[in-house]
Parts: structure tokens; C-alpha cells; sequence
């Protein structure tokens, strides 16, 4: 693992001393005299990066242990001439057909028995002593060959890990969790048992040997415990396999960085997976929301979650234009919108103003064959030059004059959510109710903040609160004991933490803890739980949050009674719907607590984090910590950004709208994007990048 690399947090730089800014390039997809002519035009449009060779193991491997390198050599040749520096990957995602014709035992299975395919891409598992030991083969042949090339100057592993499918019952996977057990539990199965609850329904287990992996619907719901633990052992399988190509990495060259293209569901980014690289990638894909509305804060909450998880990243895959994949078999074909004319810009420099300290269009040419023709490159299948182009090559322009400015920044955060726990969202994922989830509650509350141009986050609750004024734990059912300690020491140094319902029910093996709601909480919150219920159906026995002087608001899916301790405060109550008398009890009955600690406050909400409880809940809270917009007086819909960093700070403007937006007079700044005096209208999807007023 890298010794440079410090503790994870939401805080820290790449540490990359340039801005790698480029494209994804697949030589192997056109004819050689493509590449002088392509370098030539990437090097005007100021890419200074491209990133190569992710699916072309065939290409360097054509037979088992026959290597050849010279497509590769003569691309980064050409590339280097202009000045274009690669990035490459190792090209395990996609096997060669001769691995998986030697190999079938080696394909992924799924839940209900099925095997996957040669065909398409991560089929093969991560597990099979095979495919570990040839990926080691291609890594180690890649990075000897490459190890003194001045031109390669890092590495993005694999593709893509846990894209389109991450499960595995395969009898590798069986075999590779029953040792993952075995380690776990010290070779004592009795523990196992005790630890997942076997009793229940005659589960016990005779020894490491009898271990299965859980099965949906086999016939009915499995063991929660049992789910976590597996979900757990895939993302451990995951890290393990990309331990092995990252060690062989370092040993060749210290000097490369080492990268992944995330992220993906149920992989652990802050654990052992994160130690093995120097900063996280994110592939940002924003015209996956097709509601324009929407798309522009679901995409910061994600931009935030990643950064959340080991600070700035770079993007090895931005949007350039519609994107799409062909149909087949039961997964139906699909194409995305077109990003509006400066939106694909405004996307880049979201993830820019967000974290992001590279980033690379995907892709550089529309594939002419494959599954993913409908994904629009910059340049057209016809190799013309698109708008999409045009956009990337101003933009290079612009970063070249933003980022002496942003070097070894971080992005300020004055209020935080916790919703980027690998545990609590898988373990929440195998006992939901069908409750939203953790990390969609977070995204609900985000908005809240992105709306009043709040600079946000979000922050893993192991994290270093440092400058964080207000804290939101939503629904963090699989609570760790040793996170109070730090939140309480946080709180009494004048932090405002709000605690949502559910919290701290649970213990990290996804077992109810014996204790009252919100269990090792309770104290420091100065509350418990005394009566709750699921809310199935809004309209039946519907209940209503009041606080004294304002209209009730609606609550949906979860409500709890609160039983508030000596110290604490009740700030609502809950009332039933007029004319509607049937309220289990709840009306009148506390809902909402406050309690001072120190310095700070802990307030705990008994009620689910809905759009609407969340709008009508925070904004008193946020007011309460002192939290203010980064700048006040901005028109509805405009994001604030802030990266601060050794030459100051530098607010980021973004009008995500397809019309003009005047903005009040900030003072004297320059807009760094264009290197001129700073006016006063955003165009549509318009974006400055402000420093700090002048004089």
C-alpha cells in the first residue's frame, strides 16, 4: 500500500501537481493513421492526458503468456510527440476468450444459479485462482514493459468494479467466503452462529465447510446477518484482486499513481480498497437523471459522496454527449438525453468546483461497432469534429488558467450528511422495509442545502468534523460505538448534530441491539424511543409535524414517540389529520428533541427524512449552527461552490438553467475561467470562477 498516502478524509488534495485533463482513446479501434492526426487534435484542444488500454487484453495477450506491445508503444509515441502524456489500465475486465475457454468454472454465477457469459464484460470471478493469477501475468508483463517509459505516467486498475452486476455464488465465490468466514470468526463457527442469529429457522451451521452464500427467495427472505457478511466478503474479493495488480504497479515504478473508475454498488471505497490507491476516480455520468430539474443536485450529492469517501478524486470518465448501450438478451437498449449546448462544460466544472483534480472525456470517437455506438464520443463516428469537441478544447483553455489556483485545495464544508458508510448501506439494503434508503435520505437533505447555496458535503462519521458546523446522521441504523466518542467531543467544541429515526438500532452485524433507540445514542442525544410505526400508506391514519407557530407538515413512511431525558427540549409534536381521529395514539406525543451539549446540540428527528421533512426540519437547524449561504443574496437556483486552498479561496457560480441569470454585484473579482474582470450575468448554464474581491 502507499506510505505517502494520508487517513482518509473528505479534506485532502490528490496531491497531483499538474491537472491531467484529456480523454479516453481506443486505438485499437481505428486505423493507425488515425493516431498522428489524433494527437495533433488533442494537443490543440489542451489535453495533456489519455487514458488507454482498459479493454484490450486480447491486443498485448493474444495467446497465454505471448505479449505484444507494440500497438500501445506506437500510440504513446505519437501522443508524446504532441505533448499527451497516457494513463493506462489493466485490462482485466474484459478476459481474452481463450481464459474463458480454458477456464468456464471461472464465469460469476448469479443468485438463481445461472452462469455468466463470454461476450461482454465482467463475467469472470474475482475469486478464481486463475483469473487472479493470469491478471498478475498481464499487470506484471504491462508494468515491466512500461516501467521506464517517461510518457506513462499512471494507472487506472481494471474498469469499472461491481458495474452492471456485482454478486457471485460461483463455487470459487462459495469457497473464497467460507475462508472469509473462517478468518473472521477465528475458525470458531460456534461465533458464526452467534453472530448471525442461526437459530432462527434451524440455521446453524456444523462447520466452515457447510457455509453458503445466501441465495434470493430460497425460498423466502434469507438471513440479514448472513447477507451483510457476504456483501462484505465480495467487496473484500474486489479490494484483494486489485491489491494484486497495485503491488506489482508500485514495485515497477513508485512513481506511477495508481487509480480506479468508481463507483459502484456494494464496494467498500474507504477500506481496503481505497489503501491501494493514491486518489478515487469517478465516472460522472449526470444525463443519467433525465429530469433537468433534478439532475443538477443529484449529480453535486454524488460529486460530494465520492469526495466524502477519501477526498479529491479525479474523473477518468466525463459525459461528452447522449449516451447509450444496444440491447440484448433481457436488458433492453437505452440512450440518455444530449447534454444542452455549455452543459457538458457546466458538468465538467461541476465536478471540478466539487473535488475533482482531473478529469478525461469519455470518449475521444463514437465507437463504429460494439455495444456502445450510442455513446456519443467528442468526435462523431465519421471523425468530424462535434459542438462537443468545440466545448472540451474551450474549456482546456479555461483549466489552464484555473488551476495554479486550486492546487492542493479542498472544498469547504460547513454542513455535513452521513450516507457513505459501505456497512450501513448494505447492511440496511438486506433489512430496508422497504424504507428509503440512507444514502437517498442524504441526497434529500443535500438539496435542502444546494438550494440555499450552502457549502456542503458529505462526511463518513469516522471522519474529522474539523470545520463542519452542522452534522446530519440520516437513519444510520448499523451504528459503530467507537464514532459517539469523537461526535460527542465534536458536539461539546460547538457542532450541531441532528440524529434521524432508526439510528443506532442495529449493531454491524446487522443484528437489533438489546438497548432502546437510538441505543449507544441515547445518552448524547438525551432521548429514547418509546412507540413507532411504519407509515405504508400516507393517507391511512395519516399523522402531521407541528411545531408551536407554524403549519403542520405531513409525514410519510416512519414515524416515532419520543421519551425526552431531563435536559432535552421537545421542538415538535405530532398531531393527527383533522377529521381524522384514528392516530395510534401519537397525537400530542413528542416527535422532534433538542438537547445542548457543551458548546453544540444534538437534536434527534423521530420521523423518516422525506423532500418534505426535510425542507420543513433543516433550515431552522442550519440557522440555528450559524450556517449561512456562501454567498447570501444569490437568485434561486444558483450553485455555490467554495475550494479553498494555499492561494485563497475560489466560489464557484453555476446557473444549471437554459436562460440567463443576473446576479448581484460581488464586488471586484476576476473569473479565473476567463481570465477577465468578473460580470454580473450567468449566461444558460454558465459557470465563473470567482476569487476573493480585490481592493
Amino acid at each position: 500500500m502507499p506510505g505517502h498516502r494520508p487517513a482518509p478524509s473528505h479534506r485532502r488534495p490528490t496531491g497531483l501537481s499538474w491537472f491531467p485533463y484529456g480523454c479516453c482513446y481506443y486505438p485499437e479501434h481505428c486505423p493507425e493513421w488515425f493516431w498522428a492526426r489524433d494527437a495533433e487534435r488533442m494537443a490543440a484542444a489542451g489535453f495533456n492526458l489519455a487514458r488507454m488500454a482498459e479493454f484490450a487484453w486480447t491486443r498485448m495477450e493474444p495467446e497465454p503468456g505471448r505479449f505484444d506491445f507494440s500497438l500501445f508503444d506506437r500510440v504513446i509515441d505519437a501522443l508524446a510527440e504532441r505533448g499527451v502524456k497516457s494513463m493506462l489500465c489493466t485490462p482485466t475486465a474484459a478476459p481474452p476468450r481463450w481464459f474463458t475457454a480454458a477456464h468456464p468454472d471461472s464465469l460469476r454465477v448469479d443468485g438463481r444459479g445461472r452462469s455468466l457469459s463470454h461476450g461482454s464484460r465482467q463475467h469472470v470471478s474475482a475469486a478464481h485462482p486463475a483469473y487472479r493469477e493470469a491478471s498478475r501475468r498481464i499487470t506484471a508483463a504491462m508494468a515491466e514493459h512500461y516501467a521506464t517509459n517517461p510518457h506513462v505516467v499512471g494507472w487506472q486498475t481494471d474498469n469499472e468494479f461491481h458495474c452492471h452486476f456485482h454478486d457471485d455464488h460461483s463455487k470459487a465465490a462459495r469457497l473464497g467466503f467460507a475462508a472469509w468466514c473462517e478468518k473472521k470468526f477465528g475458525g470458531d463457527i460456534d461465533a458464526l452462529n452467534r453472530a448471525w442469529g442461526t437459530a432462527f429457522w434451524s440455521q446453524e451451521y456444523g462447520g466452515f465447510d457447510q457455509l453458503l452464500t445466501p441465495k434470493p427467495e430460497a425460498p423466502t427472505h434469507s438471513n440479514p446477518a448472513h447477507r451483510l457478511d457476504h456483501l462484505a466478503y465480495l467487496s473484500d474479493a474486489t479490494a484483494t484482486f486489485q491489491r494484486d495488480q497495485a503491488e506489482i504497479l508500485r514495485a515497477a515504478n513508485p512513481r506511477w499513481w495508481i487509480t480506479h473508475n468508481g463507483v459502484f454498488a456494494d464496494l467498500d471505497y474507504r477500506g481496503r480498497f481505497a489503501e491501494d490507491l493514491d486518489f478515487l476516480g469517478f465516472d460522472s455520468y449526470p444525463m443519467f437523471w433525465n429530469d433537468p430539474r433534478r439532475r443538477p443536485a443529484n449529480d453535486a450529492a454524488r460529486l460530494d459522496r465520492v469526495r466524502g469517501w477519501t477526498g479529491n478524486f479525479i474523473v477518468p470518465e466525463q459525459q461528452s454527449g447522449a449516451g447509450g448501450q444496444s440491447g440484448s438478451g433481457g436488458r433492453g437498449g437505452y440512450m440518455l438525453d444530449s447534454p444542452a449546448p455549455g452543459e457538458m462544460r457546466q458538468f465538467a466544472l461541476r465536478a471540478v468546483a466539487r473535488g475533482c483534480d482531473g478529469l478525461l472525456f469519455f470518449r475521444w470517437r463514437t465507437a463504429r461497432f460494439g455495444a456502445e455506438q450510442p455513446w456519443l464520443g467528442l468526435l462523431d463516428a465519421d471523425d468530424r469534429p462535434s459542438r462537443r469537441h468545440d466545448e472540451a478544447a474551450g474549456l482546456g483553455a479555461e483549466l489552464q488558467r484555473l488551476a495554479p489556483a486550486i492546487r492542493g485545495s479542498h472544498v469547504r464544508v460547513d454542513a455535513a450528511t452521513a450516507g457513505a458508510d459501505f456497512t450501513l448501506n448494505a447492511g440496511f439494503g438486506a433489512c430496508s422495509l422497504g424504507l428509503d434508503p440512507p444514502e437517498t435520505v442524504a441526497a434529500h437533505a443535500n438539496r435542502v442545502l444546494f438550494d440555499r447555496g450552502i457549502a456542503s458535503g458529505s462526511v463518513h462519521p469516522a471522519d474529522d468534523l474539523t470545520g463542519v458546523k452542522l452534522y446530519l446522521l440520516p437513519h444510520v441504523t448499523l451504528f459503530d460505538p467507537s464514532w459517539v466518542e469523537p461526535l460527542e467531543a465534536w458536539v461539546r467544541g460547538g457542532g450541531h448534530l441532528v440524529v434521524g429515526a432508526m439510528t443506532g438500532t442495529r449493531d454491524r452485524q446487522n443484528n437489533l441491539v438489546a438497548s432502546p433507540p437510538p441505543g449507544v445514542l441515547a445518552d448524547l442525544a438525551g432521548v429514547t424511543v418509546r412507540d413507532s410505526r411504519r407509515i405504508n400508506d400516507a393517507s391511512v391514519r395519516p399523522l402531521v409535524l407541528e411545531r408551536e407557530g407554524e403549519a403542520g407538515v405531513r409525514v410519510e413512511q416512519w414515524a416515532e414517540v419520543l421519551e425526552p431525558g431531563e435536559n432535552a427540549e421537545v421542538l415538535a409534536r405530532w398531531a393527527a389529520v383533522a377529521g381524522d381521529a384514528a392516530d395510534d395514539g401519537f397525537a400530542g406525543r413528542p416527535a422532534v428533541t433538542g438537547r445542548g451539549v457543551g458548546a453544540g446540540r444534538v437534536v434527534y428527528a423521530g420521523c423518516w427524512l422525506t423532500p418534505t421533512t426535510a425542507g420543513a426540519l433543516l433550515p431552522p437547524l442550519l440557522d440555528a449552527a450559524g450556517v449561512r449561504p456562501i454567498l447570501p443574496g444569490l437568485p434561486a437556483g444558483v450553485e455555490a461552490v467554495q475550494r479553498v486552498g494555499p492561494r485563497g479561496p475560489v466560489t464557484f457560480l453555476l446557473n444549471p438553467t437554459e436562460r440567463p441569470v443576473g446576479l448581484p454585484d460581488l464586488g471586484p473579482r476576476r473569473d479565473l475561467l476567463s481570465g477577465e474582470a468578473a460580470t454580473w450575468t450567468l449566461p444558460p448554464f454558465g459557470v465563473v470562477a470567482l476569487t476573493e474581491p480585490t481592493g
